[in-house]
């Protein structure tokens, strides 16, 4: 099992940290943001020399919480502050992105990195829709059709054109080109039936977050039964699973501090304002079912306890699953302070990773 050290950017400053999306620009402290970015570099140069795979970014916007709003600038970065880990880039959001401007980027990065380049495509949150002002019935038609032009211009070998029902583009032809072929490793991120099929047929990885075990090996078992009718087997490397973690010296210790955070989580949901307008658009899942609009809220700590349970979790994690990747967000008390981060990260490198390589 490969282990996936997931980079938020922690951003902190004195006072109060907003809790409302979108967060005030007007609050942003610059000295806080410069510290987030060296944090990050220094985060990632620590997990590399623990041993851990691969580090991952995502695309969010107009919040601190997750202070990297355009991942590909942050790998970059990253790419030239580090010598081994792979740079697993889980985010552009294609459905607001142009796909060509997103193939050449990402292109390039894979030769700035070669060969460390991981790229993972998503349709993205109501955050994400409301930033750039995505219709988001349209997310995911966008989505798949970005997708698909996004693999057409890593791997088609002469100038094209695209007319499709959201982008139209005269001429195509994408220079650089990717150094790894076709192209790097590509996940589609989603749970729905719809991710699974496209990254089947496409010959993809897939990408799960959050959910329970038992709702991780429901999708990946569907995503196995497309394969198969495609006519290929994923090896367990094709599914990452990006999950809470909270990892204390003792079962005793974690399940303490878990009670403490949540008591203290702060979801931020949106402004009123903004969370009026969303719902008078009246949107709605594939259900049907009314689509709360969120973009925050807490997501459950899918790893808590000691070293001895938290490697067994993620022993039967990989049973259940069939997960070859997972991608861990390290839950800590407190943004302010990154000695327990970076407490956590040790802990887990030298006692965890050793004996769950083999699984």
């Amino acid at each position: 099992m490969k282990v996936s050290y997931f980079e938020t950017a922690r951003y902190h400053a004195p006072g109060h940290m907003p809790s409302g999306w979108p967060a005030p620009p007007d609050i942003y402290d610059r000295d806080a943001g410069m510290r987030a970015y060296r944090g990050m570099i220094e985060r990632v140069q620590y997990v590399e020399a623990l041993g851990f795979d691969w580090v991952s970014l995502s695309e969010h916007h107009y919040s601190p919480h997750r202070l990297t709003p355009t991942p590909i600038v942050s790998a970059a970065h990253i790419a030239g502050n580090s010598q081994r880990i792979t740079i697993a880039v889980l985010g552009p959001i294609i459905s607001q992105s142009n796909p060509v401007q997103v193939a050449e980027n990402l292109a390039m990065l894979d030769n700035l990195a070669p060969g460390r380049l991981v790229v993972g495509m998503l349709r993205g949150t109501t955050g994400e829709y409301l930033s750039y002002g995505l219709n988001p019935a349209e997310a995911r038609e966008r989505t798949s059709e970005g997708m698909e032009l996004v693999l057409k211009a890593w791997t088609e070998p002469q100038p094209f054109g695209w007319q499709g029902r959201h982008y139209q583009f005269r001429t195509v032809s994408v220079w650089p080109r990717p150094v790894q072929q076709p192209h790097p490793p590509t996940y589609a991120l989603g749970a729905s039936r719809e991710s699974c099929e496209f990254a089947a047929r496409h010959h993809l990885g897939l990408g799960v977050s959050y959910a329970p075990f038992e709702v991780v090996a429901r999708v990946t078992g569907y995503y196995r039964e497309r394969c198969a009718y495609y006519g290929w087997e994923p090896a367990p490397d094709h599914i990452v699973y990006r999950a809470n973690i909270l990892i204390a010296d003792s079962d005793d210790a974690a399940q303490r501090r878990l009670a403490v955070q949540r008591r203290g989580r702060n979801p931020y949901p949106l402004q009123a304002p903004v969370r009026d307008a969303l719902v008078a658009l009246d949107i709605r899942n594939v259900a049907g079912e009314a689509r709360t609009p969120n973009v925050g809220g807490t997501l459950p700590t899918n790893f808590v306890g000691g070293p001895d349970t938290v490697a067994e979790q993620l022993a039967r994690c990989r049973r259940e699953t069939g997960v070859g990747v997972v991608d861990l967000l390290f839950q800590t008390p407190g943004a302010e302070d990154v000695g327990p981060l970076l407490a956590s990260l040790e802990l887990f490198g030298k006692e965890v990773l050793p004996r769950i390589r083999e699984m």
